[in-house]
């Protein structure tokens, strides 16, 4: 995987952004359905109706337009936890929407695609899974480090540990439901359903951190 920043070749043309992002698009949708080494840039240069001189371009090389659908991946996957909400609502509301978010996340149909997908090209190229560590997982995990350092400070919670805490929250949401589905069993959980597990695990986290 190449050590190049593709935002840094993209023009600001509004048409320049739009035709990107239709590449993206089309790129997620053939990676997800055929993995990397069965996706064609052909296939993807027709599903975004550009050539694939277009594409090259851009993104130079099929690894760096894989690597740029992984970071699409990895802001959605941590765009909704960050330590403004704080400024707007209390950490007990936060970390049920923080948790809400998680449980929806994790049981994506495309997400656990996605993530089969990512364990295959780890194989191929570990720096892959590095990058989605540092930009998924590991950034969604500082966030909640942030928020909960502000908390700390506020006096609201007690922990000498935050990321051990942080790492708590997080195991309490998901459980095993994780395991279950990268292994093939199908979990669904209505939104309610998704509310109730996601109570019981803010207020288990609660009581341990606010005694």
């Amino acid at each position: 995987m190449e050590n190049t920043d593709i935002v840094k070749e993209r023009t600001d043309r509004p048409s320049s952004q739009r035709k990107i992002a239709k590449i993206l698009t089309a790129a997620r949708t053939e990676f997800f359905a055929n993995g990397f080494a069965g996706a064609s840039i052909e296939a993807i240069a027709a599903l975004a109706e550009v050539s694939k001189v277009t594409i090259y371009s851009w993104f130079k090389t099929k690894e760096n337009l894989f690597v740029e659908v992984v970071k699409s991946e990895c802001r959605h996957m941590s765009e909704n936890l960050v330590g403004d909400h704080l400024k707007t609502r209390s950490l007990r509301e936060t970390l049920l929407f923080a948790a809400e978010h998680m449980l929806g996340v994790l049981m994506d149909d495309e997400k656990v695609r996605f993530d089969r997908i990512l364990a295959a090209e780890v194989n191929r190229d570990p720096k892959i899974g590095e990058f989605f560590l540092d930009n998924g997982p590991r950034a969604l995990l500082q966030n909640l480090v942030d928020l909960l350092k502000i908390s700390r400070e506020k006096g609201e919670i007690q922990s000498t540990d935050l990321v051990s805490s942080a790492e708590m929250f997080v195991s309490l949401v998901m459980g095993r439901i994780d395991m279950f589905l990268r292994y093939g069993e199908k979990i669904k959980m209505t939104a309610p359903q998704k509310r109730e597990r996601a109570k019981h695990a803010v207020n288990a986290w609660m009581l341990i951190h606010q005694n």
